[in-house]
């Protein structure tokens, strides 16, 4: 995970996501898990969604930062 201001957000914490460039942002619920690790779960089921593609958070515009999905829990 990366995030852009340098603080890791306390969780579980709300804010909208993408994990594809031009895809509507998406609401989601973000928990940390242990080893560096959280847990993305959307509001509403997605379609697509491939280990190896990045997940980017948002707070309206403002980037929050990203991460690498590694498991997909359906």
């Amino acid at each position: 995970m990366n995030w852009i201001s340098g603080e890791v957000p306390e969780t579980p914490f709300k804010c909208t996501a993408k994990f594809r460039y031009r895809q509507p942002d998406q609401g989601v619920t973000v928990t940390f898990g242990e080893g560096g690790t959280c847990e993305v779960i959307f509001d509403e089921p997605q379609k697509a969604i491939t280990p190896g593609q990045s997940v980017v958070f948002y707070d309206g515009d403002v980037c929050l930062g990203g991460a690498t999905i590694d498991r997909i829990h359906k």
